[in-house]
């Protein structure tokens, strides 16, 4: 079953301030494939201590739901991970959850975040042998200057958009800007970052209608979800490299 691949999405009962409970995320996850969406990267967000057994106890419990939906709606697992020093020490201590054990990673910063600090921490991702995805890009005040997106994205950076980011009159001046970065192909992936049910930016199917009417078919299926297919093969790989090393 082919459809939208959600990257970012809120869905796990209880974790975060996503969905409340277990009757929010059924509901979110029906909203969603009414929707088209087939596949949901569930990202809570990271917080230090964290007991990582029940994040994965509640990603098996929610694609259980998704079964009862569809036999082939995937649940996957990561988080968003806001930016601090010590990541790449506990991402070597395997305390932070890629996106579906793979080398990518969802990352946030403050949206006032300076430009030259933001550059820094995800270069020293991007060092660590990482492949940082910026959340909700849109967000971030310092790159509406110049040519800093583009110079993010040479740096090895992937960005994602929220859907909800792009529905509206197109004279208003940030949705004129993140319907610019998608012409001019400075996004890699969209996302919901849904976070309950009843909210405008779960409701994405205006965004869709946009897309499809103003990107060409091939750049549509990157947007939706052809592009985040590659943390799944990259998953593989990586996983098939490190089974490798055990043997």
């Amino acid at each position: 079953m082919r459809g939208v691949f959600d990257i970012h999405a809120h869905i796990l009962p209880g974790i975060d301030d996503g969905a409340k409970n277990m009757e929010e995320s059924e509901a979110m996850l029906r909203l969603a494939f009414d929707q088209g969406i087939s596949k949901i990267i569930a990202t809570p967000h990271y917080r230090k201590g964290q007991d990582l057994q029940n994040l994965l106890e509640a990603g098996r419990i929610v694609q259980e739901k998704a079964y009862e939906i569809h036999n082939q709606y995937q649940i996957l697992l990561g988080q968003e991970i806001f930016y601090f020093e010590e990541l790449t020490d506990e991402l070597r201590k395997k305390s932070v959850l890629t996106m579906c054990k793979s080398r990518y990673l969802l990352i946030e910063f403050d949206p006032f975040v300076s430009y030259t600090m933001l550059l820094q921490s995800l270069r020293k991702v991007i060092f660590a042998r990482y492949i940082p995805i910026l959340a909700h890009m849109e967000r971030y005040i310092c790159l509406r200057e110049g040519e800093r997106v583009k110079e993010l994205i040479r740096s090895g950076c992937m960005l994602q958009m929220n859907y909800s980011s792009i529905i509206g009159n197109w004279y208003f001046r940030d949705i004129h800007w993140c319907r610019n970065q998608i012409s001019q192909g400075h996004v890699h992936m969209m996302g919901t970052d849904m976070h309950r049910p009843y909210e405008q930016r779960a409701k994405i199917n205006k965004a869709l209608d946009w897309l499809r009417k103003n990107c060409s078919t091939e750049r549509y299926e990157q947007l939706t979800g052809g592009t985040a297919e590659l943390i799944l093969i990259e998953r593989n790989e990586y996983m098939g490299a490190e089974y490798d090393k055990k043997k």
